[in-house]
């Protein structure tokens, strides 16, 4: 079984999935501004506690983010069962653990004690274990992809701390991309050259 191939699939869908999440929670809300609220909002609260109106059908956001992070934690799942050292396997396995962070932000939605936590440290838990995966891949000579995704991680730290952010939605947009293309990065990894330039890239077998 080509089980590269499955991640993939787990993968493109976990971010596709994602998005849609955010999406179509903002078509249920037309109240709902990436300038002007969290992605949170919805998924709970409402104008007396948290200044904004009570989301309809907030099931549809916290819903789609444990959907999507079951997605996640399976990718990751798969990406340690292929790593190419320990130190790879490490940040997958740091991956599962932001995957069960996602989770937690649609178990523990807007409004619960402990909601601002598990919101941050999923984005904290998906840097570490990518931060760890691009070690483990310059470690496989994947030199370029590995420098790449450490450099993305830290610009956007950096990006993230000095840019005035007119709202946390569009904080949480970012940090949502930037792990999207790391994830990317991390995929193509896996994919290869066979032959000469004209020819196709097919996924390794494993």
């Amino acid at each position: 079984m080509n089980v590269s191939r499955y991640a993939t699939i787990f993968g493109v869908l976990g971010i596709i999935s994602a998005w849609l999440t955010i999406l179509v929670s903002w078509h249920l809300n037309p109240w709902f501004s990436i300038q002007g609220n969290a992605l949170s909002d919805l998924g709970g609260g409402n104008m007396t506690a948290n200044g904004h109106p009570e989301p309809s059908f907030p099931f549809v956001y916290n819903g789609g983010l444990i959907f999507t992070s079951i997605l996640l934690m399976i990718f990751a799942a798969m990406m340690v069962s292929i790593s190419r050292n320990r130190i790879e396997t490490a940040g997958s396995s740091f991956f599962i653990v932001a995957g069960i962070f996602l989770a937690l932000i649609g178990i523990y939605h807007e409004g619960t004690y402990p909601h601002d936590f598990v919101s941050i440290w999923f984005f904290i838990l998906a840097s570490l274990a990518y931060g760890t995966i691009s070690v483990g891949l310059m470690k496989s000579r994947n030199i370029a992809k590995g420098s790449a995704i450490l450099g993305i991680l830290i610009i956007a730290w950096i990006a993230y701390a000095l840019i005035p952010w007119g709202s946390v939605a569009e904080g949480e947009v970012f940090g949502i991309a930037v792990v999207d293309v790391v994830v990317l990065i991390h995929i193509f990894s896996f994919i290869k050259k066979v032959g000469g330039l004209g020819e196709a890239v097919k996924l390794q077998s494993l």
